[in-house]
Order: structure tokens, then sequence, then C-alpha cells
């Protein structure tokens, strides 16, 4: 597994994690002045083990990165599919480092998307045989927050997408099938209304089966609330529940889940006292809970976590989960958990 993050000086580092360690050596990956000194988006995606891709946010709002065919990183080719098509000035909003994230296609290729500088949600696909296509909106102007984090998610076939809005309420949107030949505006998804989401918060998402997902972002409150959404042949339809009571979400953080056995997951954010707690859920028992009484785990101490959006959980092997946060120094920390 290989983490990448940017650095005061706007370079971009990144470690490998083997299996049976937790020190791994650092590198730099690219050189200072590649990102902003203020922070930058990063995002990636394996598709399969000749085809490894990574992505940043410039200072000018263009979205560079490297490619891995087997032979190491480099940067991407000059010929017909190679070459980024979003790495112009002005693709992607800047505000807040931007926001950005990738959709995997099975084995066959990725979906990169970002919130542009009129709130768009623009994207590109990459397939491994073909390469790149031509960028377009997945959801139209207005539909994002300057400072919302993106998060998708595949259900089989159907891929979705969800975000903030200029007015905090949680949308979304929805392809049938995005591995189709030609792929057009979302279908629009409401998930929570307005004013539901703090400016700045966490957002992030879950498969829970396969025909229902879950929505979970930090509140005006410092609270977190999940939102189940299940979308039938013929119905939709949602409910909403808070997961944590107000101010325990130190404001301005991130939010990471991760699933565990059939119908749970554990989630992972900041405490209010930069501490690193995680609670476990029961997807079946969260609509006869009206008010949070989940139980609590302050796995790192207070003062211990940077106020920051990155908090990544990730599964490492069948038996082996890594956490990784910012800690109060400015590094890069984690945890491991073998099952």
């Amino acid at each position: 597994m290989q983490v990448w993050w940017g650095t005061p000086e706007g370079a971009i580092e990144t470690a490998e994690f083997p299996l049976q360690r937790f020190h791994p050596e650092t590198a730099q990956f690219a050189s200072a002045s590649t990102v902003s000194d203020t922070g930058s988006c990063l995002a990636s995606v394996s598709v399969n083990s000749t085809n490894q891709l990574v992505w940043w946010i410039t200072e000018t709002g263009a979205i560079d990165g490297q490619v891995n065919s087997g032979k190491g990183w480099a940067s991407p080719g000059t010929g017909p599919g190679e070459s980024y098509p979003v790495n112009e000035a002005g693709t992607a909003s800047t505000a807040n480092g931007g926001s950005m994230t990738s959709l995997l296609l099975g084995n066959n290729g990725t979906i990169l998307f970002w919130v542009d500088p009129k709130g768009a949600i623009g994207c590109c696909r990459w397939f491994a045989s073909s390469g790149w296509q031509a960028v377009f909106d997945a959801l139209p102007p207005g539909t994002a927050g300057a400072t919302t984090q993106l998060t998708t998610l595949s259900v089989g076939s159907t891929a979705y997408l969800f975000c903030v809005s200029p007015d905090g309420a949680i949308v979304g949107g929805s392809w049938s099938d995005a591995n189709s030949g030609t792929l057009g505006l979302m279908s629009p998804i409401a998930v929570a209304p307005s004013k539901s989401a703090a400016p700045g918060g966490g957002l992030t998402s879950i498969s829970v089966n396969a025909q229902e997902t879950a929505v979970l972002w930090t509140t005006p409150k410092n609270s977190i609330d999940i939102a189940f959404l299940f979308e039938g042949p013929y119905s939709f339809r949602n409910f909403q529940r808070p997961l944590t009571v107000a101010q325990s979400v130190l404001g301005g953080t991130g939010i990471a889940v991760y699933s565990m056995e059939a119908n749970q997951c554990s989630v992972w954010w900041i405490g209010h006292s930069s501490d690193l707690r995680r609670t476990n859920v029961d997807f079946t028992k969260v609509s006869s809970t009206p008010t949070p009484d989940w139980p609590v785990f302050e796995e790192v101490g207070p003062d211990s976590c940077k106020q920051t959006r990155s908090l990544l959980v990730q599964e490492v092997s069948g038996t082996q989960v890594d956490v990784f946060y910012v800690n109060a120094k400015g590094a890069v920390a984690g945890l491991s958990y073998e099952s």
C-alpha cells in the first residue's frame, strides 16, 4: 500500500507500507512548489498491477499527476489518451485545497471527479484499453459548496457521488451504468436538507448492501449524522439518524468509515479534544436508535491530532487494517490493527 501527502513547502511525499512493519521509509515524490503550501487535495487509484495513477491540484487549478505502468512512477505520456485532459489552469477549484476523488471501474479503468470553480462536479474517465476520454460535468454548476469534500462509491454497475451544497444540504447523483459508452449528467439525489452539514466538515459514504448506501457527515452542531439511501427498481427512500452527540467532533476535521462483518462498520473521527475516536455501528439497529448511544472508544488521547480533514482507514490485507491521521506536530501518523 502506498500513501501520499503534501508538505508545508508544497512538495509531495510518499511511503509504502509493508505488511509486517509500520515504520516505512519516506521518499519525496514531487518537488517543492508542486502544490500550494496551504494544501492540496490528492487522489489515487490502483486499477491493476500495471495501471496505478495519482493526481493533485496545483495552485492554478490544473490537475496534474503521475502514472505507474509497472516500471515506476512517471509523468503521463503525450500520445492519444495518455496526456491528462484535466491538466489545464482553472479546471478545479482551489478553495481549501480543492476537492477531488476517484472511483474504480473494476479492473478496466477509473473516473476522476472534482469540484470546479463554478461549483459543478467535473469528471473524466480513463480506461486501460483506450486512455483518457473527454472532460464533462457530472453535476451542474452551483451543486457543490466551495469547501465540500467529495465521496464516491459503486454498487454493482451503479456509481454514486455525494457532496455538500452551498446551503449545507447533502446532495449527490448516480449513474446506473458507469461503464456505458456515453455518460451525461448524473441523476440527482437529495440526501439531507439545507443547513444539515457544517462548512468545511467531514463527509464519507459506504455501501450497506446491493440496494442501500449510507452517507455520513459533520453537522453544524459538530456531531456526525448518517443517512441511509435505498434505491429499488421502482422506488427511492432515505432516513437520517444521529451517530454522535453534539460537540463530539472537532470542527473542520474528517470522517473515515470501514466496513466490518455483515451489516456493521467502524466510524473514525477527530474528537473535540483533538483525540482520535472510533465507534462501531450496526446498520440493522440504526433506524431504532433515534438518539446516539453507540459506545465511543478513544484510540489516541487528547491533543494528539491536528485540525485537518486528512483521515484514512484502509484494509491492507485480509487480517490487517491501518488508520492514518495527521498528528499534532503535522506528521503523518498511524495505527495498525490485526484481526
